[in-house]
């Protein structure tokens, strides 16, 4: 069963494709990088009306029959436009291939569907396979992305009410977890399951689009799965050294793959790559996010290509800028500098140009019109997200200045040298030996140095500025952590892509040159270095595990509470709404609010400290003297984490009644964990308040 609704999981979101293949073909001059960006495409196109319209309550997101007919509407213009309009032809990506050399019979475009979905049909289920040894959400973040997932699945209108927080709309980035929900709902696939398929899917477009995009520039299948592994599956230097260590130490020791994005202990700062973030399985929203991010930087380079802008197709890569940014907010920072950086450059070429004088000046004046456009086309389609939305960032800090004010000693900051060359030593070095680029790409130069560019940028501004958040008020020392953190995330992706560029520059050199030689090692280097964290993570965290395998990441909660298992599956059966449902309040990283995350029900308070993160207010502290305590958003979790305890506790009916009014509970849950966290709990007024409605070892549902 979960092998059948996997493959409905990966045949719903291949459909997109016939929505998205109009619009990639006729802006990707590359026939094999368009098909393999036309299934996200699609899904951005189509998931953005159901949800604008949605959010303005034109359409009942519940209503799924409609949306099933829209879908399939979709597909069949889709379809039709491919049919009725073809694209003659694209353009050779055999880029790297000696011009005098007579090109190959281009395959024809069946094999090369074929190709792509064979090439991510075995990347999907592969990565199911092993995820299968491991697949429960039992640690870490696990419940917040689970909740996230099912509330935004169950909702009938955006922006959804705060699983966690009843009466309060949702003050993070749900975006991405909608996307998930919509091919979960037209796939018909329960989201204990589509959790994990949803990971097999990020997994699986990453790879592919980021393999894509290095063959369309360099025609090199090699380099196109160099991209591919540093990307996904590939750890640090300062990894492998750590492994290397560690076996070679007296005893021999282990080397934690948790180690590979908190590198010291403490660890102040976080260098999370996605390799990391694969294995752990946090459905995150910069986790979300990366293959969005990955076709934003695929659309950008066929933009790079245009001689003439084409302006429209600067409002798309706005409104894919958009997208990622209301998946998660860092990614539109970063593809807002790769854009600007593009145009500039865009700009002095053009000036730089030997054409006619008027020619240049209105190719120039296009160009920064392409700006307005991305800006503006940026702009309108991310506002509906943000009109309900308080963000928690403070501003943009100058390090020195922080580090001085808080008389921050051993924070490593700066970040120290061996850490800087252990995460991004061989990328460096594969730029600073790079050879003949610019001749050898010179269609994409501009785009790999908008690459190069931000990425260096990228590194060195994170040793000067960071953003100011909640952990720059609450603990100092982590003051950076979160810049380090999603930042270098971008940085890694955008350099595994060039340095596997670059590397395949080395092979138009001459074989025994020194840096002919010094490129096929760097290759070598980095596949080897970065396997170690691909065994070492695999064999950790998965297949240390002996529990029988299945992707539904419930199952192991099944073996240590049987009724709290139960109870979920009769919420998820009989009760097809949200409602508002009390259980015990705990904090963060526990298995607190376990009723609400896994039915998409509300719960009056959830994590405490995670809801006070997505609402926290630090004006006031931020302005605040040091050492001053000022509220920021704590009491009124506080109050409302109060008042549930003083519902399980009270033999007051009135009270109790009182309680249940205020938050408009609609269900009380007493399980194990109720009386084990409440031990004066009084569960006989719940009797009179209203009835049993199912009931399983000890744990019983009330309905009021």
């Amino acid at each position: 069963m979960e092998i059948f609704s996997s493959f409905l999981f990966y045949l719903t979101s291949s459909l997109f494709g016939f929505i998205g293949l109009p619009v990639t073909s006729r802006i990707i001059q590359s026939r094999k990088l368009a098909l393999s960006a036309s299934k996200l495409i699609g899904l951005v196109i189509f998931g953005y009306l159901i949800w604008i319209f949605s959010f303005f309550r034109l359409l009942d997101y519940q209503n799924r029959g409609l949306i099933l007919a829209l879908f399939f509407v979709f597909i069949f213009c889709g379809v039709f436009i491919i049919w009725k309009f073809p694209v003659s032809s694209f353009k050779s990506e055999a880029s790297l291939q000696p011009k005098k050399k007579k090109l190959p019979a281009k395959p024809s475009l069946f094999k090369e569907i074929l190709w792509i979905e064979v090439i991510s049909i075995l990347l999907y289920f592969f990565y199911l396979w092993v995820r299968s040894h491991n697949a429960g959400a039992s640690n870490t973040e696990h419940f917040m992305d689970m909740a996230l997932l099912s509330s935004a699945g169950k909702t009938n209108y955006f922006p959804f009410i705060d699983p966690w927080f009843a009466g309060k709309l949702i003050n993070y980035y749900y975006y991405g977890s909608y996307l998930i929900s919509l091919i979960s709902n037209l796939a018909q696939v329960s989201y204990l399951l589509s959790y994990n398929l949803a990971l097999g899917l990020i997994f699986t477009q990453s790879a592919l689009l980021s393999g894509a995009l290095a063959y369309a520039i360099t025609g090199l299948k090699k380099c196109a799965a160099l991209a591919g592994f540093l990307v996904t599956s590939a750890g640090t230097l300062f990894f492998a050294a750590c492994t290397l260590k560690g076996a070679l130490a007296t005893p021999a020791t282990v080397c934690s793959y948790a180690s590979s994005t908190r590198l010291y202990t403490p660890s102040y700062i976080i260098n999370e790559i996605p390799s990391y973030s694969f294995t752990v399985g946090n459905l995150h929203a910069h986790l979300l996010a990366l293959p969005f991010f990955i076709l934003f930087l695929i659309l950008l380079y066929a933009a790079s290509l245009e001689v003439r802008p084409r302006l429209w197709s600067f409002i798309l890569l706005g409104f894919l800028a958009a997208t990622s940014g209301m998946i998660n907010a860092w990614d539109l920072i970063t593809e807002s500098a790769l854009f600007a950086s593009l145009v500039i450059f865009k700009i002095f070429q053009t000036a730089m140009s030997v054409e006619e004088k008027n020619v240049k000046l209105n190719q120039i004046k296009k160009w920064i019109l392409s700006g307005f456009l991305f800006a503006g086309a940026a702009a309108i389609f991310i506002t509906p997200s943000l009109i309900n939305f308080s963000s928690p960032v403070l501003g943009l800090g100058f390090i020195p200045s922080y580090v001085s004010r808080y008389n921050l000693q051993n924070v490593q900051y700066p970040t120290p040298i061996m850490a800087l060359l252990g995460i991004w030593g061989i990328f460096l070095a594969g730029i600073f030996l790079a050879r003949k680029v610019k001749e050898n790409y010179a269609e994409s130069f501009l785009f790999l140095l908008a690459l190069c560019f931000v990425s260096i940028g990228i590194l060195a501004g994170v040793e000067l500025f960071f953003i100011e958040d909640i952990y720059s008020i609450s603990n100092p020392p982590y003051f950076r952590a979160n810049t380090t953190f999603k930042f270098g995330f971008h940085a890694w992706v955008m350099l595994s892509i060039l340095f596997s560029v670059l590397v395949a520059s080395f092979y138009k050199l001459q074989r025994r040159s020194f840096f002919a030689i010094a490129g096929k090692f760097l290759f070598a280097f980095a596949v080897l270095s970065g396997v170690f964290f691909t065994y070492q993570g695999s064999r950790q965290y998965f297949f240390a595990n002996a529990d029988s395998r299945t992707l539904d990441n419930f199952s192991w909660f099944k073996k240590i509470s049987e009724s709290d298992w139960a109870a979920v599956q009769f919420i998820n059966r009989k009760i097809p709404g949200r409602e508002v449902i009390a259980e015990a309040v705990g904090d963060s990283y526990t298995n607190f609010s376990r009723i609400s995350t896994f039915t998409g029900m509300i719960t009056p308070m959830g994590w405490k400290t995670h809801e006070w993160t997505w609402r926290f207010d630090g004006k006031k502290a931020k302005n605040a003297p040091i050492g001053e305590t000022v509220e920021t958003g704590w009491g009124v979790v506080s109050l409302t984490a109060g008042d549930i305890g003083l519902l399980y506790w009270t033999s007051d009916l009135a009270l109790a009644k009182k309680i249940i009014d205020k938050y408009g509970i609609k269900y009380i849950y007493v399980g194990d964990l109720e009386r084990s966290t409440y031990s004066n709990l009084d569960e006989q007024k719940f009797f009179q308040l209203g009835r049993v409605i199912f009931e399983s070892k000890g744990a019983k549902l009330f309905s009021l």
